[in-house]
């Protein structure tokens, strides 16, 4: 079975302990940044905070949902998504209805996270690009991908990641 992309993100640690930390991480920095910041992108050429807010939000549901199909049909086979292609919400959607979104998604998952089985966790979906992969893979990607784009935004509050 593959390696998620995100995984360098959660090491040896618990997917879902990953998770929580990290909203933690993200409950401390982003009600704290300032409009000039969401504005602001964390590298030359790269998105604003406001981009990357929307843009893991987008992805908090997405992947979500993924894990939630994979638990819940037959069968599944994860629908691929080009990322670059749902960003033209990331000029319409402010920083903080951004936050906003994923903070009720992050609770949901969670919540939802913490709910599955080790049965659970082992049940096997199918990736067009991954091949077989299962809900932990889905689940390390979530909380990775939540902690890649974490430590973008804790860089341009200043605060310590």
């Amino acid at each position: 079975m593959p390696t998620s992309p995100y995984a360098r993100y959660v090491g040896s640690l618990d997917a879902v302990d990953v998770l929580r930390t990290s909203f933690d991480g993200y409950r401390t920095v982003v009600p704290g940044l300032s409009a000039a910041t969401w504005a602001t992108p964390y590298a030359p050429g790269k998105w604003t905070a406001r981009q990357i807010m929307v843009h893991v939000a987008q992805w908090e549901m997405i992947l979500g949902m993924r894990v939630r199909f994979g638990l819940g049909v037959a069968g599944y086979t994860v629908q691929p998504i080009e990322q670059d292609d749902l960003m033209r919400e990331g000029d319409v959607v402010d920083g903080p209805t951004a936050w906003g979104a994923f903070e009720g998604a992050r609770r949901m998952n969670l919540a939802f996270a913490q709910s599955l089985s080790d049965a659970d966790r082992r049940r096997t979906v199918t990736h067009p690009e991954f091949g077989e992969i299962d809900v932990e893979y889905m689940l390390v990607t979530l909380a990775g991908h939540g902690v890649h784009h974490y430590l973008q935004l804790a860089s341009l509050s200043g605060a310590a990641t």
